[in-house]
């Protein structure tokens, strides 16, 4: 995508004026046909064009609030020869995305020196130093089952003598998508991480169960001879973490749920007033273990992608509201990791950047387009404690994405930032494209 400014908000204060012509905007309840939108120097929409703005004919497109991404992890800067916090940055703002909820499974954040350094990644990244970035710290060392880490503290953040915040302190505690630790450790996470009254976020997935498995356990793992992953290494794990919370009560999240059972598992506990929110996976609505035929590497994602019979129980859980929100999952890897037989190759895909056209229009035929608009934007930062992308009416500044839903887009490896490009989308048409984005006050398009 063109960017036009390399600073936002935060930095110099100063940012594009843009007028979109020929659209439909997203005003809280439907899209309406609109000849122009003004948006002036400030980021927010007016009556009137500043002069000189920039002139856009969107051709009958979308134009709706910016994305809030769960599950981001840009690896750096241990793991910086894979992917850097800037490319992770870009590959949001390509994507449509204004924030989003970052943990790293290199990069543990389990006390205030590494919540510190990851803040100032954010800051040192220039134009997109504005983007609604927010943490999850790590319940334990290194994410695992030894030593807690300092909760309460990572919850507080960082203040100046005069009591003024420096670094916000996380917005929950995460497990590093790790397998969940023995019972006993669990609890004494729980119990300390109570007192900050933060959430607990899990990938529910029992470890001893999973075991070396790399794919959907059933009728293709069978014929492929594939170490698998059966359904009850997570519904295992994810009572487990109910029973635990419900004990304890203590407000847990289950990030990319696979299967049914464990959304039953989560409609049963919110009727006996448990505080439980899930989220769901780009990918495992998209996919399911059909893929794995072709033997392909870029279908190596853990969780599994589930059958076919799993992947329409995700999509009634978010028709009838089970699910919260969908995840992006946004795990970069080498090239050379991925070109190798798919038991040795290392799991994770990229999301970023296409996530918006893959699944707008079957999202949006499914549930409608507020819920669509609830599911990428506005739950997902609820979740992570974030300001909204836009509210079109008020004075606040605003950040759109604009898509032209009838316009198919193929996936090339350009499409992606960095050096990375893991999706197994690569190569396949989307049935929608990204044709600009306003962004904390940069306007790009494609």
């Amino acid at each position: 995508m063109k960017t036009y400014k390399n600073y936002g908000y935060g930095l110099m204060g100063n940012t594009d004026s843009v007028v979109l012509k020929n659209l439909k905007l997203w005003n809280g309840r439907k899209f309406e046909q609109r000849e122009t939108l003004a948006i002036n120097s400030c980021g927010r929409i007016v009556d009137a064009p500043e002069e000189g703005s920039k002139e856009f004919d969107c051709k009958g497109a979308l134009v709706m609030p910016a994305l809030f991404g769960l599950g981001l992890d840009f690896m750096a800067p241990l793991r910086d020869d894979v992917y850097t916090f800037g490319d992770g940055l870009d590959a949001m703002h390509r994507g449509g995305f204004y924030g989003g909820l970052y943990e790293s499974v290199a990069n543990p954040i389990d006390d205030i020196e590494k919540l510190s350094a990851a803040a100032k990644r954010l800051v040192q990244n220039g134009c997109y130093s504005d983007l609604e970035i927010k943490f999850l710290g790590a319940y334990s060392q290194e994410f695992g089952s030894n030593s807690l880490s300092e909760m309460v503290e990572l919850s507080q953040g960082l203040t100046d003598s005069f009591g003024k915040s420096i670094v916000d302190g996380v917005v929950g505690f995460g497990d590093g998508n790790a397998p969940i630790p023995h019972s006993r450790f669990l609890r004494l996470a729980m119990e300390y991480g109570k007192m900050t009254g933060k959430r607990f976020f899990f990938q529910p997935m029992d470890k001893t169960l999973r075991n070396s498995g790399c794919v959907h356990e059933g009728a293709y793992s069978d014929m492929l001879g594939m170490k698998a992953i059966p359904r009850v290494a997570e519904t295992i794990a994810a009572y487990t973490i109910l029973e635990m919370a419900r004990f304890l009560q203590v407000p847990v999240h289950f990030k990319q749920v696979t299967c049914g059972e464990t959304l039953d598992l989560i409609r049963t506990a919110r009727k006996n007033g448990l505080d439980v929110t899930c989220d769901v996976g780009l990918y495992h609505l998209l996919l399911d273990d059909s893929c794995l035929e072709t033997l392909d590497s870029c279908y190596h994602l853990i969780p599994p992608v589930r059958s076919a019979k799993d992947c329409e129980a995700l999509w009634t859980g978010i028709e009838d509201g089970t699910v919260n929100a969908i995840s992006m999952n946004h795990t970069p890897v080498l090239r050379q990791d991925t070109l190798v037989n798919f038991e040795d190759s290392v799991p994770g895909a990229v999301s970023l950047e296409i996530a918006l056209p893959a699944i707008w229009n079957k999202l949006s035929a499914r549930v409608g387009e507020a819920r669509a608009i609830e599911l990428l934007s506005t739950a997902p930062a609820k979740l992570a404690g974030a300001q909204p992308a836009c509210e079109v009416g008020s004075d606040k500044p605003v950040n759109l994405v604009v898509l032209a839903a009838d316009k198919p887009h193929q996936v090339e490896s350009s499409d992606f930032a960095g050096h990375v490009y893991n999706s197994p989308l690569l190569g396949k048409e989307l049935p929608s494209s990204i044709v600009g984005s306003y962004i904390y006050g940069v306007w790009s398009e494609a």
